[in-house]
């Protein structure tokens, strides 16, 4: 059985073509256009906009920096949890996108004159044909947390484990840098394997004993003093 369309879906359909074309001045295309580039710390080269590229970069140097990583294991799972919450917000924005292209190709299947009850049905509408691609979308985003939750619980695993060794190694540093200042003696912690200076372990010392103080201390039968301004 053939079937012919209206007039008015083929008005439709001819609006549509013209709608997907893309950019076309010199101007569009090269906003739009690629570039290729080499991640500095994964190795990998990727293409993105110049636009995209900026934005992707501060994402993610901002993410790394708030996971505060520590040498090349904790830098590669803190790269790979801000390159998968940038992906996480891709999907998202693919999402909203999606909902779009079909709104601007469905809105004239959908008659009524009330525009909130307009974008309503052509949402449903969208929703209902790229329902497929919805789904997909679903459960990427479901993989890409599960991906960022099990490398961050990894990245949680070493940090605390180096701090917890690290803590060790100052405990140490501490008794044999006192024991020889006890005899006069020079102490060099490179010779015991440590990484501390010795600046940074009697910073430590002094925090130690401030802080035993202050536990020591009942604060509830003092009054705090006036801070004075120093003179410029």
């Amino acid at each position: 059985m053939n079937r012919t369309i209206s007039e008015k879906q083929l008005e439709a359909n001819r609006r549509n073509a013209q709608r997907s074309t893309g950019p076309r001045t010199g101007e569009g295309k090269k906003v739009s256009a690629l570039n290729a580039r080499r991640h500095n710390l994964t190795g990998q080269v990727t293409a993105m906009t110049d636009a995209d590229r900026i934005m992707h970069d501060a994402f993610s140097a901002s993410i790394v920096e708030s996971l505060a990583p520590e040498g090349a294991m904790e830098t590669q799972l803190a790269q790979r949890i801000a390159t998968d919450s940038w992906r996480l917000n891709r999907i998202s924005a693919v999402e909203d996108n999606l909902f779009a292209l079909g709104h601007n190709a469905k809105s004239d299947e959908v008659e009524t004159e009330d525009p909130e009850i307009h974008a309503a049905l052509t949402a449903a509408k969208v929703f209902q044909e790229e329902s497929k691609q919805l789904q997909l979308l679903t459960l990427y985003e479901q993989r890409i947390n599960r991906s960022i939750q099990k490398n961050l619980a990894t990245l949680q695993a070493l940090q605390e484990a180096r701090l917890a060794t690290r803590e060790a190694e100052m405990k140490e540093a501490k008794k044999l840098l006192q024991l020889s200042e006890m005899k006069g003696l020079p102490y060099e912690p490179a010779k015991d394997g440590f990484v501390f200076s010795n600046a940074q372990i009697h910073a430590a010392i002094d925090k130690e004993r401030r802080l035993d103080r202050a536990y020591q201390t009942d604060f509830t039968r003092h009054k705090p003093q006036k801070l004075h301004a120093k003179a410029a």
